[in-house]
């Protein structure tokens, strides 16, 4: 272990790196994951829980304003809203090697404190590289373990939200590593509660992004936090059963950011899917209107776990189901979008049935940072078959503009002519122009 503790090293790097987050490149990059944020948080805010804590914070008048509504409430309920809000419809962004959700938190967090200090649209993009970069660090150090049984995006996304808001305040290091550590010792979300047929999932991200406006506030009031709070014996390594030395957290930045190596979600359901559903559709005008007698999925054995819902009885439970999404990509109408969700008749049920997924040992090996899946469709004796090493928006296989247009019109909701219009307007925005008086759609 180094001499500096865990977090004092992520505040000055944060620090030290102020000036290469706000170039050009880095710049762009934020935008791009803020407008995908957007979209799925205009798309999230008709979603039950957006109105469920609405109806239940406010009135709490304040600067921030609440995405898809005229609500201007206080920073932290705007954080809370707007980060569950993202990850309501399951198609906010990830980063593939912490298992990690960072924009719903982090961005949240970032446009809610923006708001009410008036900060410039240039300077908020900034914060939000600079929370990229620290819960993206934090998540991949605290890893598969700690996902076992934790959220990561309600963990590691605090101390992101926590990072982007103390940005925001060009906090010093002292400061900073008191909001990361208070940040730290706020956080939560347990992955009991996306196993099952419950809705509070969006609230992980919706509770980290607002621990992290209050952690970066308390310490910006000058609060202190426990220095060794992700080390020490009683820290959140231990408390959360993750056996790490934290190498990605202490390690010096490098000069691709992490805002740069984010994975865009193309369909609206679990990530762990995306594989097999790419593996799926390519097979899909082999195999439809056969008699199918086995779809066998191999691919690596967190996807299995999380995402193993053999018989899935509701909309959570589908966007949570392998067996149901392959039966689905596979049955898919080339002529329509394809729907995750889809409610299944008797053919797709019969279909999901005769799926089986099974745990590759190759495909383990290169998770979490690799995410593949291989599909073998069996039909009357023959063998149809498809590997897929990187899913569809990883780094590896991004999404070019045109998709991330078409995903932001049908994400936002709010129609193509209106959407595009909104999607032109934040490109031609100029980074000086006060975040406040951004029409958000």
């Amino acid at each position: 272990m180094a001499a500096t503790g865990v977090v004092e090293a992520l505040a000055g790097q944060a620090v030290a790196h102020r000036a290469r987050m706000a170039e050009p490149d880095v710049q762009r990059w934020a935008r791009r994951v803020f407008v995908d944020w957007l979209g799925v948080a205009l798309g999230g805010s008709t979603g039950l829980p957006a109105r469920a804590l609405l109806a239940g914070l406010v009135p709490a008048a304040g600067p921030s304003r609440v995405i898809g509504s005229t609500e201007r409430v206080a920073p932290s309920v705007a954080a809370m809203v707007n980060g569950a809000a993202a990850h309501t419809q399951e198609l906010d962004d990830i980063y593939a090697p912490g298992l990690y959700h960072p924009g719903a938190p982090t961005v949240a967090a970032a446009l809610a404190v923006a708001d009410r200090l008036d900060t410039s649209v240039g300077r908020m993009l900034r914060a939000i590289a600079v929370g990229y970069e620290i819960g993206c660090r934090v998540a991949t150090d605290l890893g598969p373990a700690h996902y076992a049984h934790w959220h990561t995006t309600g963990t590691a996304g605090a101390l992101g939200a926590a990072a982007a808001v103390a940005d925001l305040h060009d906090a010093d290091i002292p400061t900073f590593a008191n909001a990361i550590s208070l940040a730290a010792t706020m956080c939560g979300g347990l992955q009991q509660t996306f196993r099952s047929d419950a809705a509070g999932k969006p609230l992980h991200a919706g509770a980290a992004a607002q621990a992290g406006v209050a952690a970066a506030a308390a310490a910006v009031g000058g609060l202190t936090g426990a220095l060794d709070v992700l080390e020490g014996p009683a820290g959140l390594a231990v408390a959360t059963g993750t056996d790490t030395q934290w190498q990605s957290s202490l390690a010096e930045w490098d000069e691709q950011p992490a805002v740069a190596r984010i994975t865009v979600k193309p369909y609206q359901c679990c990530g762990h899917a995306f594989a097999p559903i790419d593996a799926a559709l390519s097979l899909r005008d082999r195999v439809r209107g056969a008699a199918v007698d086995e779809i066998l999925v191999e691919t690596y054995s967190a996807a299995v776990a999380v995402a193993g819902i053999a018989e899935p009885v509701s909309l959570a439970e589908r966007r949570f189901s392998i067996a149901h999404l392959v039966s689905a990509a596979l049955t898919h109408d080339p002529a329509q979008p394809f729907d995750p969700g889809v409610e299944p008749d008797a053919e797709l049920r019969t279909l999901t049935r005769r799926v089986r997924l099974v745990v590759d040992r190759g495909f383990d090996e290169r998770f979490p940072s690799r995410r593949g899946a291989r599909v073998t469709v069996s039909v009357n004796g023959d063998r149809y078959s498809a590997e897929v090493p990187d899913r569809s928006g990883s780094p590896e296989k991004p999404l070019d503009d045109e998709q991330l247009a078409a995903k932001f019109v049908t994400a936002s909701g709010r129609g193509a002519g209106s959407a595009r219009e909104l999607l032109a307007r934040l490109a031609a925005t100029d980074p000086g122009r006060p975040v406040r008086t951004l029409d958000l759609g």
